[in-house]
């Protein structure tokens, strides 16, 4: 099945829907629950990610690193500690694979100071919608800068080739958060309007911060291309025509129940409900992976005995 839309769930799950209009909610609890589950069916997404600054930093639709190639060459993926344990700071020969390095508000940071930064309709979104911070919603960016941090926002530009600036009192360096409230579609806060490349975050819709997952590439001149295979994360669904990327709805529909059965501190309940949801996840995989499938075949009549195997005992 293809990802479903919010409209598409509430029309199929509509028996279970609440009347206190808890729907929603309840909704996104099961779904975020079962992308961390496990990796399923249509829950990994590929990425060519183009190393900037040292580092790589996933898109926010992706939640881990499963597999990389640098290169050319697979590689291994280290942990956010594995400087410390492994090698600490003496060593600058980090060359065995990526090193998570946590998680960062902007895409890039700042390379040179800037005392405008602009506020443009990002390429991902389908409406191309102009900023309008009385109509379309609200837009702050935090700043350090003499030991305090400063808010500023973002406010409407009619000037094409952008909709929107944030105009600092200095320049800036350094991003501490990126906030937004309200927004109806996807912007990028660039440093050049007219340049996707120079784009520092997107935002948008809904509310919240974006952060990005940094994976520094030791030893890796910029420009390289990074092949991954990713996780993908839960983006919570806010209007009919968002998509959640778990097609099986009868584990949706358990997952649903279990959300259900926990507000009524029905423990064991919740509990049958979740491992039900699971075991649907995981026979969807199971199905899907067809000739993929890894199998052991035993075959007492084969060619294992001109393998040439030295007896262990």
């Amino acid at each position: 099945m293809s990802a479903l839309s919010l409209a598409q769930l509430t029309t199929m799950l509509e028996a279970y829907t609440p009347s206190d209009g808890t729907f929603l909610p309840r909704l996104n609890q099961a779904l975020a629950r079962i992308y961390n589950m496990g990796t399923y069916r249509d829950l990994t997404v590929q990425y060519s990610l183009t190393v900037s600054q040292g580092c790589i930093r996933l898109p926010v639709t992706a939640d881990a690193i499963l597999h990389a190639i640098v290169d050319g060459s697979p590689v291994a993926v280290r942990s956010l500690w594995h400087d410390l344990k492994q090698v600490g700071t003496a060593s600058n020969d980090l060359s065995w694979g990526l090193v998570d390095a946590g998680f960062s508000p902007v895409l890039r940071t700042l390379e040179t100071a800037t005392d405008t930064l602009y506020v443009v309709p990002s390429a991902d979104s389908p409406t191309q919608t102009e900023f309008d911070e009385d109509e379309e919603g609200e837009m702050w960016v935090d700043v350090t800068g003499s030991d305090l941090v400063r808010r500023y926002r973002a406010t409407s530009q009619g000037d094409i080739p952008f909709a929107g600036v944030l105009t600092f009192d200095s320049p800036i360096t350094d991003i501490e958060a990126v906030r937004f409230s309200g927004l109806l579609d996807s912007y990028d806060i660039r440093t050049v309007a007219g340049d996707p490349e120079t784009t520092v975050a997107t935002v948008g819709p809904g509310s919240g911060s974006p952060r990005y997952r940094v994976f520094r590439v030791p030893n890796t001149a910029a420009g390289v291309v990074v092949h991954v295979l990713c996780k993908r994360t839960f983006i919570p669904l806010e209007s009919n025509d968002d998509l959640t990327y778990v097609g099986n709805i009868n584990a949706i529909k358990q997952a649903f129940l279990a959300t259900v059965a926990e507000d009524s501190n029905d423990v064991e309940r919740a509990q049958f409900f979740w491992g039900t949801a699971m075991q649907l996840m995981e026979e969807e995989a199971s199905s899907t992976r067809g000739a993929a499938q890894p199998r052991v075949n035993l075959d007492p009549s084969g060619t294992g005995a001109l393998t040439g195997l030295t007896s262990m005992m």
